[in-house]
């Protein structure tokens, strides 16, 4: 009975300190295959494995017990890891930055070193994201996209379910995600394809045709009303089975619904369903829209109750805002270039409001403007946020309307996945 107990499967039973069988070799085996160290592939649970084990399970933001139990297996059992660990060794003489250049990123990519000395025989760590960038509708910033590619892992290109995929989609290399949202009444559309059986039906065959044409679909409401809790849960479940092996992506903000007795959405169900989640601030005001570090860093802590870190890609918008202080609904997207023309031209001086944020002021035919622009420093703090949590990586909206100097930042923070 013993023997036959020894020689089973990986993922039959939680293995901890003192487990032996051959599901413990695989597990020490796959550790090392990932680029941890859990002593020789012996098929004994030691104490090296317990400590892969807890580097790993840090590394993923899992519960750090030094057991093997379900969310471990079904991470070790992917080909991919959902975020790549690798390894340096340092050798005599290396200095943080050679180690740097040798991989093409910079000392901030190795999160828990870069302040430090480091020494002969040390493995420094550090990790690929993805790097993701927003084309909206009729792809106007392919531009930005070709001179900056070798930087971005790929591309969600807007589209719209009533109008189909654009034809020069085809001509863009590397990965592409169907970013599917609606140009008007926003709400009213999504409730009625979570509502109406002909226009859900319609809907999902949509997601089939985009599929083939694309490596996966990303739904990016946030309008997603209380009533339509359950029913949202269900067609993620039935659009995640079309795809198959392909992505499916939402999006998740601290401002929709969460479930209760009253109906919402069961973040933590959502995230369990789809491939990876997509948070973002809420924002209720397009004029207060920021990068500070502090609001993004309160959002993962909260969302980390609900989603694994590796399956979070956090939205950073580059863009500015423009608003008419007499009618804050009167507010325009601008490009960081666009942006900053209108300080220059029209003089504007920088101010707070009543919480201290700052933005550009101005005065245009017998008008009071406001013109929020976030900084590269702040843009360069959020990023951070990627390592210091272990996130799957960043998605820029939107591309073509960046400050230029963002991508050395994003050079240096990671190591860029180019593969899904």
């Amino acid at each position: 009975m013993l023997s036959r107990k020894r020689n089973i499967k990986l993922g039959t039973r939680v293995l901890k300190l003192g487990s032996r069988g051959t599901d413990v070799g695989q597990l020490q085996q796959k550790l090392k295959d990932f680029g941890y160290e859990p002593g020789p592939v012996d098929n004994i649970f030691g104490y090296l494995t317990q400590e892969a084990l807890e580097f790993f399970q840090r590394d993923y933001r899992l519960r750090i017990d030094g057991i093997a139990g379900e969310e471990v297996f079904a991470l070790l059992k992917q080909d991919n890891l959902p975020v790549t660990r690798r390894v340096h060794l340092v050798q005599p003489g290396e200095t943080l930055q050679d180690i740097a250049d040798q991989y093409q990123v910079g000392p901030e990519a190795f999160i828990d070193n870069h302040k430090k000395s480091i020494y002969p025989g040390q493995q420094l760590v550090f990790f690929d994201r993805e790097v993701w960038g927003v084309l909206g509708f009729d792809l106007p910033a392919l531009d930005s996209f070709n001179v900056n590619q070798e930087l971005i892992t790929g591309v969600f290109i807007s589209v719209n379910p009533e109008k189909g995929i654009a034809s020069q989609t085809k001509s863009i290399s590397g990965p592409k995600i169907a970013q599917v949202e609606f140009e008007d009444e926003e709400l009213v559309s999504i409730h009625t394809i979570l509502t109406k059986g002909k226009v859900r039906k319609n809907f999902l065959k949509f997601c089939s045709e985009a599929a083939g044409k694309m490596d996966g679909i990303y739904l990016p409401w946030e309008q997603v009303s209380r009533v339509d809790g359950f029913r949202y849960y269900k067609l993620l479940r039935r659009i995640k089975k079309q795809l198959g092996d392909k992505r499916l992506l939402v999006t998740l903000t601290l401002g929709m619904p969460r479930w209760n007795l009253l109906g919402g959405i069961d973040f933590a169900q959502v995230s369990r369903i789809v491939d990876q989640v997509v948070i973002k601030i809420a924002q209720p005001d397009p004029s207060l829209i920021d990068s500070e570090k502090e609001q993004y860093e309160s959002l993962i802590h909260q969302m980390l109750h609900y989603v694994p870190a590796y399956k979070i890609l956090l939205s950073v918008p580059v863009y500015g805002v423009m608003w008419n202080q007499a009618d804050p609904s009167a507010w325009e997207r601008l490009s960081h270039g666009q942006a900053m023309t209108k300080v220059f031209r029209h003089g504007a001086r920088l101010t707070a409001d009543d919480s201290g944020k700052k933005y550009y002021q101005f005065y245009l035919k017998g008008e009071h403007w406001g013109l929020r622009i976030s900084s590269l420093d702040q843009l360069n703090q959020v990023i951070a946020l990627a390592n210091r949590y272990n996130l799957a990586g960043i998605v820029l909206d939107r591309l073509g309307e960046e400050d230029k100097r963002l991508w050395t930042k994003l050079a240096s923070h990671f190591s860029i996945r180019k593969k899904l």
